[in-house]
């Protein structure tokens, strides 16, 4: 059986110094991790099968109830289920799902496409197309209903909290991380502290199991990837099926070339009347779909230009609930009031007002709080917050006071 090569992947550059371990078909406890520029770990990938662990920092976890059972179709339908869960547009996203749970749900992982594209690229360029590419948080142990997963790795800590739940932040965040998700600290931390890493987890006001004892943060996922369940991000058009899509695009692309030539010299006068024509109706899906992405309630389109303009009347003259335009007043006073705070999207359908927006730290979601229970003229409540390496990415939805 051919060994195994686990690469910790933290940054997607040749000379990133990089955690990996060689192991055998039998336990990969009893295996060295060792440290390398990305480009020599990379070079050990031949004749061997490759997994990487990415940052979980680039991912988030959450769950979806669908009544699909293939694969297939559950990715298709999950950026429609999970999109108010999310500040950014779910069509730059990619999904992943893991196994299907007992209660029916599907635990989902996603990541941005220029992310996951360029993980894979440094790879490519050198001739390696990973195995199985798995957020490093998910190799954690599946924690219990009264209990918390967590890895301290450096300056950072993994927490894992369900099947497909957690997060990743700073130890110096922890402690409040941890109150969000646990206001009455009524879970039990069970810590995997490596030996290279001084932490004292008796500061932490919760109950607690410590295991100490791993030599590096790898050797503790190593332990529990094989008994954890986890994600591969390998699917959908990431998957090798679709490596081989790609490879035939290519041959298809001459064909149709060569077809267009032939169709060419038969008639250009006809060929210029098709490209109009297609450029227009092109130009109408475009409208189309920009106007649904504004008004998402309106799903039947039949004279654009007086819908559109039944919209602007709608919403510049004013309804008993207020409308779009006093709740846009709120977001901008908002967005003055609570420094480091910045609007990236607006959603207006069925009377409210969707708002998904950035900020540096999760206490900005506090002050964000604070500044509404001031007395404003719309309500509001938090969607989502989720924590990355580009910040914090937060959705909100606001309604007339």
């Amino acid at each position: 059986m051919r060994e195994t090569l686990y690469i910790r992947l933290r940054a997607a550059e040749p000379a990133a110094p990089t955690a990996y371990c060689i192991a055998g078909h039998e336990s990969v406890a009893s295996f060295a991790i060792e440290q390398a520029p990305l480009a020599d770990v990379i070079a050990l990938a031949a004749g061997r099968r490759t997994v990487v662990l990415v940052p979980s920092a680039d991912v988030r976890l959450t769950t979806v109830e669908l009544p699909a059972r293939q694969i297939a179709k559950v990715l298709q339908a999950v950026p429609f289920a999970v999109e108010e869960q999310f500040a950014d547009d779910v069509e730059t996203l990619h999904f992943a799902l893991g196994t299907r749970q007992a209660d029916g749900s599907w635990p989902v992982a996603a990541v941005a496409r220029t992310r996951m594209s360029h993980w894979l690229s440094v790879f490519a360029e050198r001739g390696v197309r990973p195995d199985a590419v798995i957020p490093d948080l998910l190799t954690l142990p599946v924690p219990a209903d009264n209990e918390l997963s967590l890895l301290f790795d450096d300056e950072e800590v993994l927490v894992r909290s369900g099947v497909s739940a957690g997060f990743v932040c700073h130890r110096d965040d922890l402690q409040f991380c941890l109150q969000l998700i646990d206001p009455q600290r009524g879970r039990v931390l069970r810590t995997l502290i490596p030996r290279d890493v001084a932490f004292d987890p008796s500061t932490l006001p919760w109950a607690q199991e410590a295991l100490h004892g791993f030599p590096h943060p790898l050797a503790a996922m190593l332990q529990g990837i094989a008994r954890h369940p986890h994600i591969d991000l390998l699917q959908g058009e990431f998957s090798p099926r679709q490596d081989l899509l790609r490879l035939w695009r290519p041959w298809r692309l001459s064909a149709a070339l060569a077809g267009a030539a032939v169709t060419i010299a038969a008639g250009a006068h006809a060929i210029d009347a098709y490209r109009v024509g297609h450029e227009l109706a092109e130009l109408r899906a475009r409208n189309q779909q920009r106007y649904q992405q504004v008004f998402p309630s309106e799903t039947r389109i039949v004279d654009l230009e007086a819908q559109l303009d039944q919209q602007f009347a709608r919403l510049s003259g004013g309804s008993a609930n207020g409308g779009l335009l006093p709740l846009m007043q709120v977001v901008a006073d908002a967005a003055a009031a609570v420094p480091g705070l910045n609007v990236q999207a607006l959603q207006f359908r069925d009377g409210a007002l969707y708002v998904s927006l950035t900020a540096g730290s999760l206490q900005v979601v506090d002050q964000l709080k604070t500044w509404f229970e001031g007395g404003r003229a719309a309500r509001m409540e938090v969607q989502a917050a989720n924590a990355g390496s580009e910040g914090v990415q937060i959705r909100i939805k606001l309604v007339p006071a």
